[in-house]
């Protein structure tokens, strides 16, 4: 009887411990509140004196804060810097060279960046279309911006373009570094 009693104890215990549960054994004099529990991240209980908890909400997000570049990627000098190809733009210029740095010259009415892993850097552009997945580029101005596929950075300076958002983990954000 012995063996079955321990053996169910100890599988218990090793479930409860699988599952993230805790178990804790407290002294009647260490009952005198609870403790902030250190999984949950909606609230943070204060213990003070007073029997009632007082409850500290996270702070609301500020308007004026507003988004910052990833600090993964390079400043728009650096990616000039490591560009593959420099060309001039042209009337419905295409970007399609996956894994390549291009440096687009001159304002430009459209340019579309599609492919995988691409990092474009613009001037000007009226309308900037991207259709792929792990596109970075890096512009002055835009003004349309339409963006598909997944996990695409667009860095713009100036005011902020009208944007089509349809991908996946999209990123869009002004440049101030």
């Amino acid at each position: 009887m012995h063996r079955i009693t321990a053996s169910a104890l100890a599988l218990g215990l090793g479930l409860a411990a699988l599952t993230g549960c805790a178990v804790s054994i407290t002294d009647e004099k260490d009952a005198a509140g609870p403790l902030p529990s250190p999984t949950d991240a909606t609230s943070v209980e204060a213990v003070t004196d007073d029997p009632r908890p007082e409850v500290i909400a996270p702070p609301a997000p500020d308007a004026s804060d507003a988004a910052e570049a990833p600090s993964n990627l390079r400043t728009r000098d650096e990616a000039i810097s490591l560009a593959d190809t420099t060309v001039a733009c042209t009337p419905g210029l295409v970007i399609a060279d996956d894994g390549k740095v291009v440096r687009v010259e001159g304002a430009c009415d459209d340019v579309t960046v599609s492919g995988f892993a691409t990092v474009v850097v613009l001037d000007d552009v009226s309308r900037l279309t991207v259709k792929g997945d792990g596109i970075v580029v890096y512009a002055q101005q835009v003004g349309d911006l339409a963006v598909s596929g997944d996990v695409n950075t667009i860095l713009w300076r100036g005011s902020a373009p009208r944007l089509d958002d349809t991908g996946v983990a999209t990123t869009s954000v002004r440049d101030e570094r």
